[in-house]
């Protein structure tokens, strides 16, 4: 049977301190709650939680974070008796950092389907393997920070919670069944006790480069030198090192070594944003590496 596209959603936006609170009344007593996060890493230096999306049996919600500290949330979550996420590591490492946010009840059902030998892991494989739903990806990429939101990321970003309390019930069901639910649920609860890491650049990653062992001295100190401006351009940008100098064009500069801004702009990914923002930073590299040749 062909996968039907994926129900259109209307969740409840919770934008304010009255929703937040009547959304922790909604949730207080739920024996089970689905939740899932949404943050920007794909698009600033500095990641952000820009929602948080809930699901009881009966509804939905997206909680806006930016607009309103989600942190009155925090005691219902606490003290859920089951709270359902897929792929949780990130999720609780996020919540953590930004709310102090504890998650005891976690049950993670990309663990159960793991140890249930489910060819495919990810959420919408699943939905589409249980339910016959395919979900769409058309926001998957989206900036969750930028306002306003559309209807249509809202609904989008509801569809993450919107399936995971069936989806935890099929689960439950056969992991029960093979007498293995109490193992995902140890797994869960090893989930539930990371805490977040601290971003910390290491100024010798670029020695993890694909294609960086081949460079020769020279070419290993231009890539050193790029790969620390990348980093100091953008973390003052706010925005991803992949975006401010992509990896393989910083290879090519190391490898092709131009002397000017016209030959920069021939080396593939050196785009005249990419000049603007990292062209004084590579023509210094590469001006020092021929001095120290010299």
């Amino acid at each position: 049977m062909p996968a039907t596209p994926p129900p259109r959603l209307a969740p409840i936006l919770v934008a304010d301190t009255a929703g937040l609170v009547e959304l922790a009344e909604a949730l207080a007593g739920e024996p089970v709650i689905a939740l899932d996060t949404e943050s920007n890493s794909f698009h600033v230096y500095r990641e952000h939680v820009c929602l948080i999306q809930i699901s009881s049996r009966t509804s939905d919600w997206v909680v806006d974070p930016l607009s309103t500290d989600p942190r009155p949330l925090g005691p219902v979550l606490a003290t859920a008796p089951a709270l359902v996420l897929h792929g949780a590591d990130y999720d609780v490492r996020c919540l953590k950092r930004e709310y102090g946010f504890t998650l005891p009840g976690l049950f993670d059902t990309m663990v159960a389907a793991r140890r249930l030998g489910r060819a495919g892991l990810g959420l919408s494989a699943l939905v589409e393997q249980h339910f016959g739903v395919r979900l769409a990806k058309d926001y998957q990429r989206s900036d969750w920070g930028r306002r306003p939101l559309t209807a249509e990321q809202v609904s989008y970003a509801a569809l993450d919670t919107h399936f995971l309390l069936p989806l935890h019930d099929l689960l439950v069901r056969e992991l029960s069944e093979r007498r293995m639910v109490d193992e995902a649920w140890q797994e869960s609860a090893r989930i539930a006790a990371v805490e977040p890491r601290p971003k910390v650049f290491d100024p010798e990653g670029w020695r993890r480069m694909k294609g960086a062992r081949d460079l020769d001295a020279a070419g290993r100190a231009i890539l050193r030198t790029l790969w620390i401006a990348r980093e100091d351009r953008a973390s003052a940008l706010d925005r991803p090192p992949f975006k401010v100098m992509p990896e393989q064009t910083m290879l090519e500069v190391a490898r092709r070594r131009p002397r000017s801004e016209e030959e920069l702009l021939r080396v593939p990914g050196f785009t005249p944003v990419v000049l603007r923002r990292m062209g004084d930073a590579a023509l210094a590299a590469l001006h020092a590496a021929r001095d120290a040749e010299r």
